[in-house]
């Protein structure tokens, strides 16, 4: 199992495989975006998209496991990678490959990892040394049509 960065040039190759994935982490989140947004950061080189592959599968369709996003801001204080999206089935197969992203993040000049997560993520990340340090809270502001 590996997690492969998608180049800009070869995104459109993929793109089709991970969409799927995109909408259905999107639809759990108030982010209020959708997977062209995504789309178009990642042709952009704002986003970095990520796939969860293992490639020892013989059957293509079975050789996708899920998809990573994320994305490096700069802070007044420091560089920071923020995982926007990480979402696929059998997760106890590539959880650990989160070590990649955070050797690309290094490379970048990034301090900090980030992300906001579903609960479950917690506990699946605490053994990678993440810690929570917030709590999200939402409410959706009605406009007036």
């Amino acid at each position: 199992m590996e997690v492969v960065r998608i180049p800009i040039e070869e995104l459109d190759k993929v793109w089709g495989m991970v969409e799927k994935d995109i909408k259905s982490a999107l639809a759990y989140s108030s982010q209020l975006t959708d997977s062209d947004f995504v789309y178009d950061l990642a042709k952009q080189g704002k986003f970095q998209i990520w796939v969860l592959w293992d490639k020892e599968q013989k059957i293509t369709t079975n050789k996708y496991f899920g998809v990573v996003v994320t994305e490096l801001i700069k802070r007044k204080f420091g560089k920071v990678c923020h995982i926007y999206i990480m979402t696929g089935r059998q997760r106890n197969k590539w959880q650990h490959l989160i070590s990649k992203i955070e050797n690309f993040a290094k490379e970048e000049g990034c301090e900090m990892m980030e992300l906001i997560a579903r609960p479950g993520w917690q506990k699946v990340l605490k053994i990678f040394d993440y810690k929570r340090t917030h709590v999200v809270l939402e409410k959706e502001i009605k406009q007036e049509k």
